[in-house]
């Protein structure tokens, strides 16, 4: 399972979508990241609550016209590079929830 940095925003600004770090993720993160359309698909998913993979490739599939290994290419692409910067972990299917992000 896959869970969001809780001290990220995401905000759209001039019609792109930009992951704003604040809180402890802005003494790590100096700048903004700016994210594509199914990047903004994909972080919006992980801010509902931990998923999988499989669920992140699941919303890009039905939000846009991509066969699912297209998708899951993109989702794990998108997934290492977020995990780099510490934005995403990987947490235990029944670890407890640190509120909404």
């Amino acid at each position: 399972m896959l869970r969001a940095c809780k001290d990220v925003i995401l905000r759209e600004i001039a019609g792109e979508y930009i992951l704003v770090p604040a809180g402890e993720a802005a003494l790590k993160l100096h700048g903004m990241i700016t994210v594509s359309e199914s990047g903004y698909v994909i972080w919006q998913k992980l801010c509902e609550g931990d998923c999988s993979e499989g669920e992140l490739v699941k919303s890009l599939c039905a939000e846009y016209e991509v066969d699912g290994e297209t998708a899951a290419a993109d989702v794990r692409e998108f997934v290492c590079r977020l995990s780099e910067l510490g934005l995403v972990s990987e947490v235990a299917a029944d670890a407890p929830c640190e509120g909404a992000v």
